[in-house]
């Protein structure tokens, strides 16, 4: 029965990795005509209106959700804002580069948690866990690396925005996961989703409202048409969905489980890629990645 419910566990998240899958992708189509600030407001806004539903209408029937006053809400302040940059750094980053090259970045983030943990969690690290951050990061350098059939796809400014903007995202998704296991032991699931999108609803509100966006330094609002409203609010439903599922496949499955499912999302991003975008990784881009991917599970392996 155990073996049957982690099954259903790990087929849930391969789930989950398509719905985010989908939802950056989806990011990144809209990014030709909308700036990064209206995005992330549709991502926030309509995955909170979906999830606030949701609870509401389970309280109605009255099935216990859990949400309670939160015991640390400072620390939930600073997931929330953790989140909500690194989704700004990481749609930023979709804007610039490919799909496929965007994602393996993002797949740093379990390398940075590595050199975060001590200082943040006071936990040892070792030196053979040191070795494979720093082989991870290699990996990170050759499947991104310039060469010249990556630059007639892109500009080098626009290569060198996206990978900085894709560090950067690795590092506040690092940051937003350490949060969640010091909220974890002490804090509900529903009251700890509802505050991981909190800020990300307030401030890119805040920047409708005043219309910038910071990662263009122009208009943030651009007035959608019919259809492009379908796609916007797709973004939010994507996301929702995909929170939604990764909160039932932990349920199910052991966290060291899944984590190294969790690179099937490289996966899922070739095949938007190349249906999208008609973007194909090359060899040098999947040799980094397998390198991204052998250092990732070693450190985790070897941290639980």
């Amino acid at each position: 029965m155990a073996i049957l419910k982690e099954k259903y566990g790990i087929l849930t998240y391969i789930l989950t990795l398509l719905f985010f899958a989908a939802m950056e992708a989806q990011a990144k189509y809209l990014a030709e005509n909308f700036s990064v600030t209206q995005i992330v407001w549709a991502r926030y806004i309509f995955h909170f209106i979906i999830v606030i539903t949701i609870i509401f209408i389970l309280e109605l029937l009255g099935f216990k959700t859990g949400i309670k006053k939160p015991k640390l809400l400072k620390v939930q302040i600073l997931r929330s804002l953790s989140l909500l940059l690194m989704t700004y750094c990481f749609f930023t980053c979709l804007s610039k580069l490919p799909i496929v090259e965007a994602t393996i970045i993002s797949f740093t983030s379990p390398l940075i948690t590595v050199l975060l943990s001590p200082l943040l969690l006071k936990e040892k690290v070792t030196y053979p866990l040191l070795l494979a951050v720093g082989v991870g990061f290699i990996g990170m350098f050759i499947a991104v690396s310039p060469n010249g059939q990556f630059f007639d796809l892109i500009k080098y400014n626009d290569w060198f925005i996206g990978v900085l903007f894709g560090v950067a995202s690795g590092l506040f998704y690092s940051l937003y996961q350490i949060g969640t296991r010091v909220l974890a032991p002490v804090e509900s699931t529903m009251t700890s989703l509802i505050f991981a999108g909190l800020a990300g609803v307030i401030f890119t509100s805040i920047l409708i409202i005043i219309n910038f966006d910071p990662a263009s330094n122009g208009i943030a609002w651009k007035a959608p048409l019919n259809s492009e409203w379908f796609l916007l609010i797709s973004v939010g439903v994507f996301g929702a969905i995909g929170q939604l599922l990764i909160l039932l496949a932990y349920s199910k499955a052991r966290a060291v489980t899944l984590a190294p499912i969790s690179y099937i999302h490289i996966i899922w991003a070739s095949l938007f890629g190349y249906i999208i975008f008609n973007s194909v990784p090359n060899l040098q881009t999947v040799f980094g990645a397998l390198i991204i991917i052998f250092a990732g599970v070693y450190t985790y392996k070897n941290q639980v």
